[in-house]
């Protein structure tokens, strides 16, 4: 890892697209059980755009946005999670779990899914992760 360039982990296009897909579409299951008449009125046209306009501002926003971020000093995953204040890191199916020292003496968890990313970038973000914590435990 470069000491000066943070390295960014992104959503998983294929399963951003696909979870995308699931909100345009989630109203066609109401015509699928029965719920709605067919064919279509106005009302059900409008869910549907809704629904098709909510589903692309969820891809929109999650397209360009980094979902992980690990720079030299610490992790950044919804939160920033310092180095020094990570004392055990644990794989755990498609996650791992920190184990955070905090400034006044408490000791607390914290489970990142990593369901978002590439099976590739899976791998590499645990190697980095570890990697990273080895380094710096092995300084303190």
């Amino acid at each position: 890892m470069s000491e000066r360039q943070p390295i960014q982990f992104y959503s998983s296009k294929p399963r951003l697209l696909h979870v995308a897909a699931n909100i345009a579409l989630a109203p066609a299951l109401l015509y699928l059980v029965g719920l709605w008449p067919w064919p279509p009125t106005l009302p059900h046209y409008i869910t549907l755009g809704i629904t098709g306009l909510i589903a692309m501002r969820y891809a929109k926003l999650r397209w360009h946005q980094p979902r992980l971020i690990i720079d030299e000093r610490g992790l950044t995953c919804g939160a920033f999670y310092p180095w020094e204040s990570i004392r055990h890191v644990q794989t755990v199916m498609r996650a791992f779990k920190l184990t955070l020292m905090h400034d006044d003496g408490r000791v607390s968890q914290k489970v990142l899914n990593l369901g978002w990313a590439s099976n590739d970038d899976y791998k590499k973000i645990i190697a980095l992760v570890t990697e990273n914590f080895q380094r710096q435990s092995g300084k303190t």
